[in-house]
């Protein structure tokens, strides 16, 4: 590997044994390892671009630090990225394609996101689960009060559970009024890829609570209907986490039912149409797959449930940003968030894609195309939102904000 070159990643500063230190994540998720790494060594990490010989990041570190770094030292590095999977190159590809292999292969879609351990022994889980709704920042044991009528469409957090369980509970506690459903469309976020903007998937997903089927009938209906393959994307449903961790929650609520059944939907970025200054719903792909999942709905006499799998803003340098967030910038953020949230209660779709729009989406909300999208499909009186919350990291390095909403008839 004469010219090595780093695949993308996400990097952030971490504290790590008392020392600033920058954290290497693989942005597709594909790579299981996390690397964290001294500033000196991520300055080589930035000179992994294929265009860098080790003779020639010897020359700019020389010049940077003033050290001399011996080739063999540069040589493991770059081995150790290759072993890790953070270099392109055959060793990836071949675990790439093998990954894609297995997953086509397979009859459902395994299980990934809680770890091993504890999240896997389903008594111990629902105690984690049933804690959310009497934690402090919990609903309780009283339903939130809802506006009167069908509930059609709920927004909930895929943030982690020990971050966001409470924010989850809310949205799963107001459900409880839900009239009989047949389908949950989870409308999830493609963190790993901005493009295909819309993928499905027929596989059931396995969670720790049994097999959470999908509704097969209505997916085929949407691959075979719709103006685009949604299949082209299928691939990056083994690897995500927001449409894993609302079917958990499912099999928890509807633990003595065996007939509920989910969509699952990836939705990639409409960062694209931001920098284009055009309202999504002009492309003929959103407007297609809108059309399409209205028109299966209406054909399939299924009693339906939409649910868009989403967080808020993500803020820090942690997520890209200069500087760090401290405790009295919250207050900014959630006054910005609740200005949006208040036109997706309002049902005004265009009203909150201008609100988020209108500086670029400097927030790095990255619900932007499920909630759009769930607002383009649903057909209610309005939203209540029940549970607004946010996380910070202690060092500042990062804040992401959530909410639960359901959406009546």
């Amino acid at each position: 590997m004469n010219y090595p070159k780093m695949r993308p990643v996400t990097a952030f500063p971490v504290m790590y044994s008392g020392k600033e230190m920058i954290c290497l994540k693989d942005a597709s998720g594909l790579a299981e390892n996390t690397i964290v790494v001294p500033k000196p060594v991520f300055f080589i990490i930035s000179l992994l671009d294929g265009e860098n010989s080790v003779q020639d990041i010897q020359a700019a570190y020389m010049r940077r630090f003033g050290d001399m770094l011996f080739s063999d030292h540069i040589q493991k590095f770059i081995d150790d990225l290759d072993k890790n999977l953070f270099l392109e190159g055959e060793r990836f590809q071949a675990y790439h394609q093998r990954l894609k292999t297995e997953f086509k292969n397979s009859a459902t879609r395994p299980f990934l996101h809680l770890g091993d351990g504890p999240h896997h022994d389903s008594p111990r889980l629902k105690r984690e689960l049933a804690s959310y709704y009497s934690h402090p920042d919990g609903p309780g044991d009283v339903s939130p009060e809802i506006p009167t009528g069908n509930i059609k469409g709920i927004m909930v957090p895929h943030i982690d559970y020990m971050r966001g369980g409470p924010c989850y509970a809310w949205g799963y506690r107001g459900m409880e009024t839900l009239d009989d459903v047949d389908t949950f469309i989870i409308l999830g976020i493609n963190h790993m890829a901005a493009e295909p903007l819309f993928s499905v998937t027929p596989k059931p997903f396995e969670t720790p609570l049994g097999l959470m089927d999908t509704d097969r009938d209505f997916v085929w209906a949407l691959i075979e209907n719709c103006n685009q393959d949604l299949l082209e994307g299928e691939f990056y449903h083994r690897g995500e986490h927001s449409v894993e961790l609302q079917t958990v929650w499912l099999k928890h609520l509807y633990a003595d039912k065996d007939d509920v059944n989910i969509v699952p939907v990836l939705c990639g970025s409409f960062d694209g149409f931001i920098a284009r200054g055009i309202s999504p719903i002009q492309d003929v792909r959103v407007s297609g797959f809108v059309n399409t999942v209205k028109e299966t709905i209406a054909a399939s006499g299924r009693k339906v449930c939409l649910m868009a799998s989403v967080d808020l803003s993500h803020i820090g340098p942690q997520f890209g940003d200069e500087r760090r967030v401290s405790p009295g910038d919250l207050n900014d953020i959630r006054g910005a968030d609740l200005e949006i949230l208040r036109s997706v209660e309002a049902l005004d779709r265009e009203g909150f894609w201008q609100g988020v729009a209108r500086d670029a989406n400097k927030r790095h909300i990255c619900g932007l195309s499920a909630i759009y999208t769930l607002l383009s499909i649903i057909e209610v009186r309005g939203g209540k939102l029940l549970k607004y919350s946010q996380w910070r990291d202690e060092q500042g390095w990062g804040c992401v904000t959530f909410a639960s909403m359901v959406f009546c008839q």
